[in-house]
């Protein structure tokens, strides 16, 4: 009875707290749906179950993380560390399901991307695409922003011809999804122009335009604002000035550094030199972003060195090497090789090991070389040879567990591909099994409706039966009523009625059938002996069935001869009636 009641107090507990992880995650899916539209309301509402999360299962705080990281990044509030962001990178891997994979490895990528980690946020990007592409029913949406980012990425590292493959994957993605399309069309534009592609780019960009006007300009300013760039930088001056008359001064105080740079631009197409110049001078300012400023610097030295005005350019040109130093193109350019690699951005492990024993075996060779003409220091030689010669062995015995290694990768490989046979084996032999069942089930059902129309058929046979009976019992009922009268036509009358039934009449029975129609009719047992002569007693009785006026069928029912021997005697017989005739019966 003890155990009983802890055995009740445990499954309570555990019932309570299944009930309570479960309306927490709700919470957090309307937390989540709410932060679509409003995200920094959704954080507020995240922050008061701050508390709560505590006590809840590693799964709903790994959520909780999640969700906050989706939240910050939707109001744009930049990250400071990727701490949360990697725990939450090794729980969904192990325990996550493939839209949690797909949704960690994205914002995994946007917190490096904000971190300007710009490999690690590449790498976490395409692992995102990956997942998505081997799943069904991925997040579409999610998918298209993660093509959107790499667009983003590899075209700030000056990797323009992946850039221009991802946006034309967003724009897939978005038509499939019917997501507006006019971001991706811009990313196009953009690429393309950077490509030289400047036919392709203006197809991309009057599709783009085009997309804007069905849903008005004045809703999206910004794309507009992009398309005024990117036609000046493309020579589509007709489009360029229908643009920048569609064009609000206003957006200049949401986004000041694109705007001037915009109008730059913009000018610079149309010839108006001294506007460029103008709007140039807005962006070299202090707040201004530092890319902004050195394209700024660089257009203004270019601008005056065209007007002549060589003081001027070489003003803005001094500014732009200076510029041009604080900026560190050469770690851009590591950036954009390292990115190239895509997943492997880190240095390859045998590459990187070969190379090793490369600069091992030049150094030995240059110290030999080195003994050979300073026998003075021969022994510190020695001494850093033999050091070197450890190492060397140590990277080879590196290199063999590496081919190891390979090794059992290939066999793992070869493991799997036969599993993957027998699957599809599996697959097709339950395909096989389930045709056969559904053969199963059609015969199954054959023979079921069979058994209906028999059960049928069998239950009007015993009705028929039944009734055969009922007119047996009346046949008897009415010949011994005709034996108590002792008259022939009762006789007669009750065999008529019952003939239409089954009756196996007895040689009694038939003794009194003659007696009545031989008093009915007395000369039938003369006219009978002399047209016969010789006769059977089933001739007999079928002369006697025909005289009572009984049919065919009724005479083979009374008698159990074959339906032909009956016809055939009837018609035999007919003189009994003084005249041939043929029953219809």
């Amino acid at each position: 009875m003890k155990h009983t009641f802890v055995y009740i107090i445990i499954l309570i507990c555990a019932t309570a707290l299944f009930s309570c992880s479960s309306e927490t995650e709700k919470k957090l899916e309307r937390i989540k749906a709410v932060g679509n539209d409003n995200p920094e309301m959704a954080l507020a509402m995240l922050d008061s179950l701050d508390i709560q999360i505590r006590d809840e299962s590693e799964y709903i705080k790994m959520k909780y993380d999640l969700l906050k990281i989706r939240l910050n990044d939707k109001a744009y509030h930049a990250p400071i560390s990727d701490i949360t962001i990697k725990k939450c990178i090794s729980y969904f891997e192990s325990a996550g399901s493939d839209l949690e994979k797909q949704e960690v490895y994205y914002y995994a990528g946007s917190v490096y991307r904000d971190l300007h980690d710009t490999p690690k946020a590449l790498s976490y990007f395409l692992k995102s695409t990956e997942q998505a592409m081997k799943m069904e029913g991925c997040d579409s949406v999610m998918l298209a922003n993660t093509y959107s980012n790499l667009n983003c990425l590899y075209y700030d590292v000056q990797d323009y011809a992946n850039a221009l493959a991802m946006a034309k994957k967003e724009l897939d993605v978005c038509k499939r999804v019917g997501k507006d399309i006019t971001l991706p069309l811009l990313h196009i534009g953009t690429a393309c122009i950077a490509n030289d592609k400047y036919k392709e780019a203006n197809i991309a960009l009057d599709d783009a335009f085009t997309e804007l006007s069905k849903s008005g300009y004045d809703k999206d300013q910004e794309s507009l604002l992009y398309l005024l760039r990117d036609y000046s930088r493309s020579g589509n001056i007709e489009k360029a000035n229908r643009c920048h008359e569609l064009l609000d001064a206003g957006l200049v105080g949401t986004r000041p550094d694109m705007y001037n740079m915009t109008m730059l631009n913009y000018f610079s197409a149309v010839n108006q030199t001294d506007s460029a110049i103008y709007y140039c001078k807005k962006v070299l300012t202090p707040v201004s972003s530092i890319n902004y400023r050195y394209d700024a610097a660089k257009s203004l030295f270019a601008l005056y060195y065209d007007r002549g005005d060589i003081a001027n350019a070489c003003r803005y040109g001094i500014r732009y090497m200076h510029l041009s130093d604080s900026i560190d193109f050469g770690k851009r350019q590591e950036m954009m090789a390292t990115v190239n690699n895509q997943f492997q951005y880190h240095l390859d492990k045998e590459k990187e090991e070969k190379l090793k024993l490369d600069s091992l075996r030049y150094k030995f060779l240059a110290g030999m070389s080195f003994i050979s003409g300073l026998f003075a220091v021969s022994l510190i030689l020695m001494i850093y040879i033999y050091k070197r010669n450890r190492h060397l062995k140590k990277a080879l015995r590196l290199v063999s567990e590496m081919e190891r290694v390979s090794g059992e990768a290939a066999n793992l490989r070869s493991e799997i591909e036969i599993k993957e046979k027998e699957l599809q084996e599996y697959e097709e032999n339950l395909a096989k099994s389930r045709n056969d069942l559904e053969s199963a089930r059609s015969e199954l059902n054959r023979v079921n409706r069979e058994l209906d129309e028999y059960s049928m058929e069998l239950k009007n046979k015993e009705r028929q039966l039944s009734d055969k009976m009922e007119q047996n019992k009346t046949f008897l009922s009415l010949l011994h009523k005709s034996e108590l009268e002792g008259k022939a036509e009762d006789i007669v009358y009750a065999i008529r009625q019952s003939a239409t039934g089954k009756k196996d009449m007895s040689s009694a029975e038939w003794k009194q059938l003659y007696q009545a129609v031989d008093e009915l009719y007395p000369m039938l047992k003369e006219q009978i002996v002399k047209e016969l002569g010789h006769f059977t007693e089933q001739q007999l009785q079928v002369c006697y069935l025909m005289r009572i006026g009984l049919s065919k069928a009724q005479i083979q029912s009374m008698t159990n001869l074959s339906r032909v021997t009956v016809w055939r005697w009837v018609k035999k017989f007919s003189w009994i009636f003084g005249q041939e005739k043929n029953s219809t019966n």
